[in-house]
């Protein structure tokens, strides 16, 4: 029997998680969206992405156990280049994560997108361009159009309204909604 490596427990563990997302996860957490079971909503997605992490898990185990009598142990110093890189796309995250608020979900997304493209080598700003509008524009069929999830707008896109309540005037703030 081939003994564990990385890999292997890599397969492992995301294998693991594959499943509590399939049948722990995404019954109790994620509504239900109609009667039909196959209809495309936010559930079927998450079935869709459990499936397909169980299966590319179970093929890193695979590969690993077959390729388990190849590996060798290197010997060399240890390198400060991976924390580093971890750490640096770790607060790169969070930034995303904070201006997605303030600057609405594609915006920020599209610039977390292009500052991990260039941080990861990609030079050429054409193939930038065209791999945001595609990414972008996937994930606002999907999810805007048809699973109508709303993302987070931008505060610079809110506007003061006024409104006339019980012949009071009530000012409040107005947000664009991309469905």
């Amino acid at each position: 029997m081939a003994k564990l490596n990385q890999d292997s427990v890599a397969g492992l563990i995301l294998l693991a998680f594959s499943l509590i997302l399939a049948f722990y996860l995404t019954p109790t957490q994620v509504e239900m969206q109609g009667q039909v079971p196959a209809a495309l909503s936010p559930r079927l997605f998450c079935y869709i992405m459990s499936g397909l992490l169980a299966v590319l898990s179970l093929a890193l185990v695979v590969m690993s156990m077959r390729s388990g009598a190849k590996v060798v142990v290197e010997t060399q110093q240890t390198s400060w280049e991976p924390l580093v890189r971890g750490l640096l796309c770790s607060a790169i995250a969070a930034v995303y994560i904070a201006l997605s608020g303030v600057l609405g979900f594609f915006v920020s997304t599209a610039l977390a997108m292009t500052v991990f493209l260039i941080y990861f080598g990609v030079r050429k700003w054409s193939g930038i361009v065209l791999f945001l509008v595609i990414i972008l524009g996937f994930i606002y069929l999907l999810f805007i159009q048809g699973l109508k999830v709303v993302m987070p707008d931008a505060l610079f896109f809110y506007c003061h309204v006024t409104h006339r309540v019980s012949g009071r005037a009530v000012t409040v703030l107005s947000g664009h909604h991309w469905s």
